[in-house]
């Protein structure tokens, strides 16, 4: 009959504190989560543009080898969306700590546009970090 007992007990305070460890993991989640909501609704309210990635390739170039399979090049093109209600005009682009400065024209609310940059040196489309600013110090910024 002690043998029972005991197994109960120990169930008793296995089931507490996976409850206790349960509780501290979603209460950690709800403040990261809260967090994240904050500072994508202030970049929102500070600027309206949404910049979202839609693809990018590269152009394949008879100088620049295939690297896993995919071709590199140094033209890369890149597809952005703009689910916001501000239009961003980017006049940089920075990829992978490499500073381009160019008219790469608007990206309207609503709107998609096709960006082509011709990069200095072989890259593949994959691994690439890319910040693109305009002269008002909005920022997007993206990996492929």
């Amino acid at each position: 009959m002690s043998e029972l007992y005991a197994s109960m007990l120990m169930i008793g305070v296995t089931l507490a504190v996976g409850a206790a460890v349960v509780f501290a993991a979603t209460n950690q989640f709800s403040l990261a989560t809260g967090a994240d909501a904050v500072g994508s609704s202030l970049q929102l309210s500070s600027s309206g543009a949404q910049i979202a990635l839609v693809f990018a390739s590269m152009s394949p170039s008879g100088s620049c080898p295939i690297y896993l399979g995919e071709n590199e090049g140094t033209t890369l093109d890149l597809a952005l969306y703009n689910y916001g209600t501000a239009s961003f005009a980017p006049a940089e682009v920075v990829v992978n700590s490499t500073v381009y400065v160019g008219d790469y024209g608007v990206v309207f609310p609503g709107g998609m546009v096709t960006y082509t940059v011709a990069l200095g040196s072989c890259a593949h489309a994959s691994g690439l970090a890319i910040l693109m600013a305009d002269p008002g110090g909005d920022v997007a910024q993206f990996g492929s």
